[in-house]
C-alpha cells in the first residue's frame, strides 16, 4: 500500500459466509495495494464450513487471521473481538469489512489512504456519495433507516452523514480503543457513528462501491426492522444524555 508506516488490520465478521469467505479473503490478499495489510477473520459461531475454509487460509499465508468464537453472538461482538484484537496487536487503524462479498476491494485502497492521510479516527464508505448506477444501494425498507438515522442523527449532532449503516469504514487508534471496551450488541453501525461524533471524533464519509451479497445471510429481516429503529434510536437517544468520553491522542 505504501500509504506510511502506519499498521492496517482488515476485520471480517463472519457468520455462515462459507460460500464468499475465501473470495473475499483472497480479494483482499491478491489486490497490488495490500501488501502491508493483515486480515483478521471472526469466525461469529458458524454452523457450516467456514471455519475450516479460514483454516486453511491461514496456515497458506501468515498476513491471515482467524478467531473463532464459540456461538454466534452477533455483529456486535464480532466486530468487538476485531477491535480487542487490533489494540492487543498495536494495529494503527481497523477495517470493518463484510465476509459476504458486498463490499469492493477497489474501494479499500481510497478508504484507507483517506484515513490515514487526515488523520480520521471513522472514515465510512458511503453507497450514496456517489449515485453510480450499478452501486448497489439496499432495500426499500434499509434505505428508509438509513435516511431515518442520518436524520437523527444530523439533528442532535449536526454532522451530515448519508450511509449510517455502512459497515465498510476505517477506525483509527482512539476509536479502537474506546470500541474495544464498549460497543453496541445488535444493529450496531449507526450507534457507533454517533459516538464517534458525539465524542468529538474526527469523522469523514467518502464514496465507496458496494455489491449485493454473494452469499450467508443478513441480521435484518423486514420482520426485525420495526424493533431495529425502535431499539437503536433509543441506544442513541440514551447516548446522548450520557457525558462524552474523555479522548486521549
Amino acid at each position: 500500500m505504501q500509504q506510511s508506516d502506519k499498521r492496517v488490520l482488515v476485520i471480517i465478521p463472519a457468520f455462515n459466509e462459507e460460500t464468499a469467505i475465501v473470495r473475499t479473503v483472497t480479494s483482499i490478499i491478491d489486490a497490488p495495494m495490500s501488501s502491508d495489510l493483515e486480515v483478521l477473520v471472526v469466525n461469529d459461531g458458524s454452523v457450516d464450513d467456514t471455519q475450516q475454509k479460514c483454516e486453511a487460509m491461514v496456515a497458506e499465508n501468515p498476513r491471515v487471521h482467524l478467531v473463532n468464537l464459540p456461538f454466534n453472538s452477533g455483529i456486535g461482538a464480532a466486530v468487538q473481538t476485531g477491535f480487542l484484537y487490533a489494540q492487543r496487536h498495536d494495529f494503527d487503524f481497523a477495517v470493518q469489512y463484510d465476509g459476504d462479498g458486498q463490499h469492493c476491494v477497489e474501494s479499500l485502497e481510497t478508504l484507507i489512504h483517506h484515513a490515514i492521510t487526515n488523520d480520521l479516527d471513522l472514515c465510512i464508505g458511503s453507497r450514496y456519495l456517489k449515485l453510480d448506477e450499478d452501486n448497489f444501494k439496499s432495500t426499500y425498507l434499509r434505505r428508509v433507516g438509513i435516511r431515518f438515522f442520518a436524520t437523527l442523527i444530523q439533528a442532535l449532532t449536526g454532522a451530515k452523514i448519508t450511509d449510517t449503516t455502512s459497515g465498510f469504514r476505517v477506525y483509527g487508534k482512539r476509536a479502537i480503543a474506546m470500541f474495544s471496551k464498549n460497543y453496541p450488541d445488535d444493529y450496531p453501525e449507526p450507534e457507533a457513528v454517533f459516538r464517534c461524533v458525539h465524542s468529538k471524533m474526527r469523522v469523514e464519509e467518502i464514496p465507496a462501491k458496494m455489491r449485493e451479497r454473494d452469499g450467508g445471510e443478513s441480521s435484518i429481516n423486514n420482520l426485525k426492522s420495526a424493533y431495529y429503529m425502535l431499539k437503536v434510536t433509543m441506544a442513541i437517544l440514551i447516548e446522548r444524555l450520557r457525558k462524552r468520553e474523555v479522548l486521549h491522542q
